[in-house]
This record gives C-alpha cells, sequence and structure tokens, in this order.
C-alpha cells in the first residue's frame, strides 16, 4: 500500500537524521494505518515504539497521548481489561500535566470501557467527571457525548427516566451544533429506549427521524439499523406487513454492505415474523440461514436466541 511505503520512508529519514519526535510521530502514523487495516498487531507494535519514544524524551503530553491510543485499540478489539490499563495511565498523566481536555477524554474511554466491564456505578462516576470538565472548558461535543454516554449507562442500570432525560439533553446539544450524524444515532437509541418499555409509538416516531437523517447523510449501516428496529417495532404494534417490509430493507442493505451480524439478526426476526404467520417452512429457512452466519461469525448469543426459535 503506497500510504504506508511513504509513511515508511518518513520513518527512515527521521531515524536516519536522529528526529525523535518525528519518528515518534511516524510510528503513530503508521499506526493509525495499519488500525484501519485491521492489522492490530503490527498497529500495537507501532503505538509501543512512538510510547517507548515519548517515554525516552520526556514527552508527558505524548506519552498520555500514546497511552490512550493503546486503550482506545484495545477497547475496540474488546480487551477491556488492557483499555483500562492503558486509560489510566493516561488519566494520570493528563491530570498531573493539567490537560483539562484529555483528562476528559481519558475520563469519557475509561467511562465507556467500564460500562462493558460491568462497573456501572465507577463509569457514571467517571462520566460525570467528564462532562464537568467539558461543560467547564466549553466543549460542546465532549458535553453531548458525555450525556450521551451517562444516558447508556442508566440503561444499563434500569433508570429509563433518568437514561432517557441524559439522551435528550445530548440530543439537544448535538442539534445545536449541527451534528447530524450524532442526531440520527441518539433518535435511534431513544427509539431503542422506548422499545424497552414497551412504548412502542414513541420508539416508532423516534426511530423515523433516525432512518430519515442516516438516508439524508448516507448512512448506510444506520439506515439499515433503522429499518431493522422498526422492523420489530411494528411487530409489536402488530403491523405485520410494515414489519415483514422494513426487516427486508434491513436485510437488503446489510447484505449489501456486508454486515454480517446484523444480516443474522435480520434472518432472525424475519424468521420470528414468519412463525407469527405459521409459515412454519419459511421460519426454517430464514433461522437457518441466521444460525449459518453466527456460528460463521462466532455470535454466540443470537445463535442461542435461534435456536430457541427453531425448537
Amino acid at each position: 500500500m503506497y500510504v504506508c511505503m511513504y509513511l515508511e520512508k518518513a520513518l527512515a529519514i527521521k531515524v536516519e537524521i536522529g528526529d525523535k519526535n518525528g519518528e515518534a510521530t511516524s510510528y503513530g502514523n503508521l499506526a493509525t494505518v495499519f488500525i484501519s487495516l485491521g492489522e492490530y498487531d503490527r498497529a500495537k507494535e507501532c503505538l509501543e515504539r512512538a510510547l517507548a519514544i515519548k517515554i525516552q524524551i520526556g514527552d508527558r503530553n505524548g506519552e498520555a497521548t500514546y497511552y490512550g491510543n493503546l486503550g482506545t485499540m484495545f477497547k475496540s478489539l474488546g480487551d477491556y481489561d488492557k483499555a483500562k490499563e492503558y486509560l489510566e495511565k493516561a488519566l494520570a498523566i493528563k491530570i498531573q500535566i493539567g490537560d483539562k481536555e484529555g483528562q476528559a477524554a481519558s475520563y469519557g474511554n475509561l467511562g465507556t470501557v467500564l460500562i462493558f466491564l460491568g462497573e456501572y456505578d465507577k463509569a457514571k462516576e467517571f462520566l460525570e467527571k467528564a462532562l464537568a470538565i467539558t461543560i467547564q472548558i466549553g466543549d460542546k461535543e465532549g458535553e453531548a457525548t458525555s450525556y450521551e454516554d451517562l444516558g447508556t449507562v442508566f440503561i444499563s442500570l434500569g433508570e429509563y427516566d433518568k437514561a432517557k432525560e441524559y439522551l435528550e439533553k445530548a440530543l439537544s446539544i448535538r442539534m445545536q451544533i449541527g451534528d447530524k450524524a450524532g442526531e440520527g444515532s441518539l433518535y435511534g437509541t431513544l427509539g431503542n429506549l422506548f422499545i424497552s418499555v414497551g412504548e412502542y409509538d414513541k420508539a416508532k416516531t423516534h426511530l423515523e427521524k433516525a432512518l430519515a437523517i442516516r438516508i439524508q447523510i448516507g448512512d448506510k449501516e444506520g439506515e439499515a439499523s433503522s429499518y431493522g428496529n422498526l422492523g420489530t417495532t411494528f411487530i409489536s404494534l402488530g403491523q405485520y406487513g410494515k414489519a415483514e417490509e422494513y426487516l427486508e430493507k434491513a436485510l437488503a442493505i446489510r447484505i449489501q454492505i456486508r454486515h454480517r451480524q446484523g444480516e443474522a439478526l435480520d434472518y432472525a426476526n424475519l424468521g420470528a415474523l414468519s412463525q407469527l404467520f405459521g409459515e412454519y417452512v419459511m421460519t426454517e429457512d430464514y433461522m437457518e440461514k441466521a444460525l449459518l452466519i453466527t456460528r460463521d461469525i462466532g455470535e454466540s448469543d443470537l445463535e442461542f436466541k435461534t435456536l430457541v426459535i427453531l425448537q
């Protein structure tokens, strides 16, 4: 790949002339490319080399940055314990050097990692610290993200009214700053929240708003998600024809963009819908397709739900 080739040439020059700071930057740039290519072992190696240089030259801010980058990479890989370890190191340095923006980012990243680890009280504490700092420094985007993450925590805790309050605050800010993608995402999250509490008409309204925005901005993955969630909402509302139409639209997009997990979910939902119609041959066909994909991608939870319906 040409990008890697040019970055490696830049790295070689930085090493040759003894530019340690530039060398670290080159390693960081290479890591970004490797992450985009899914080559995480090479990305980790580059980030660790960049980190070692920053420690060597005494660049505390750079050191914190690469601890943070390693943390977010491990988070994306689902290695939450490792992510927590690196993000805590980044946070400690950010506090030490008085970097308020960096502190907010570290508290926020740690908060979301703690959600995945099931440590909801600790996650709430860290996200509230992130929120306080973002408000203090006037970071509206960071403030919206903190409200949204706190909403997720309250959903996990079953505190739906509190979750709704925080998600609506996040939505208001996203609309204020013109973040259409964020706005669409929040309408989707609120729609799913209303599904959880059985308020299907409200869910439908919010999911339709999410869908309209995602079509407008060309977010195919989000569009498919909205169609899928609307499909399950229409099932709950007893509008089975509409449910089938939306689930088929979700499935078509997911096949197109090769979103295997979503594809399996759509097949499973269409199978459940066919079962309601008493179309058992169709049900078995959809469920076998869902099962094939779940086993292929190692999605054990969805595989279990599919097997339950097949019984």
